[in-house]
């Protein structure tokens, strides 16, 4: 195993996305495996079952949530690794599942599944960064995610602008600066931002072009994540209330103005 898997900083990564390593709990009220969502009847019947579970009105809403709960659970993570810690982290999805684990009544745990994962790989990146870059990249998107987000959008049905959204807002958010380092980000980290935003070709997504340029703006040659979503995840339809940056807040503010 990769010393980086038995390190700290994993570790904290792992703990801060809640990853489980190792089998899910055997008591979880559902269990099904990252690679059983490409197939596309598999996936329909979860997103089916999940809707019902969440109580989420549609599939559409449903399938919206899973991508956002995948982009923190599986995507941030591997960024950050990729990012912050050097490492190229590879999940292998027939031993990576997401579960739900069982709730008592007294528990107001959330009904939006975690992520157990065993067999991890990890290989220290060195030598040219842009090459072994576009290596983790391409595996974690083109080969990896992408394909289920567009199962995802094909049974939903749903718009993979939204899905992308999604997961370009837990990116984004690696990428933002603290208050503490006065609104300054390391060069290679700004570099690795712009490279996943701007400069990376569709191709590594497994896509015509780079799907997460359009949420983001550019100051000083800079890109920066948009201030506002662009698409609506549908979190409204079924919570009652919009997200922060939802671009549906002043559309609703304007039709209570009339």
């Amino acid at each position: 195993m990769n010393r980086y898997l038995s390190t700290d900083l994993w570790k904290e990564t792992v703990e801060d996305h809640s990853i489980l390593l190792g089998e899910p709990p055997e008591h979880s009220v559902r269990t099904i495996a990252l690679s059983e969502l490409h197939d596309e009847e598999a996936c329909r019947e979860y997103i089916r079952w999940f809707q019902n579970y969440i109580d989420a009105p549609d599939m559409r809403v449903a399938a919206s949530m899973l991508a956002k709960r995948l982009g923190y659970l599986w995507t941030t993570p591997l960024v950050t690794a990729m990012t912050f810690h050097h490492q190229h982290v590879t999940f292998q999805l027939e031993n990576s599942f997401l579960y739900h684990p069982a709730l008592s009544d007294d528990e107001g745990g959330t009904r939006f599944p975690f992520l157990a994962v065993d067999g991890l790989k990890a290989e220290e990146l060195m030598g040219d960064r842009a090459v072994w870059r576009e290596k983790a990249v391409q595996e974690m998107f083109a080969v990896q995610l992408t394909p289920l987000l567009k199962t995802l959008a094909a049974i939903a049905p749903l718009s993979m602008s939204i899905l992308w959204e999604n997961i370009m807002v837990r990116i984004s958010r690696l990428f933002a600066p603290d208050e503490d380092d006065a609104g300054q980000v390391g060069a290679h980290i700004q570099a690795d931002f712009s490279y996943l935003t701007r400069a990376a070709s569709g191709q590594v997504f497994g896509v015509r072009k780079n799907p997460l340029t359009r949420f983001t703006d550019c100051t000083d040659n800079v890109p920066v994540a948009k201030s506002e979503r662009i698409t609506c995840c549908l979190y409204y339809q079924m919570s009652g209330e919009y997200c922060r940056k939802c671009p549906k807040i002043d559309n609703e503010k304007e039709s209570q103005l009339k």
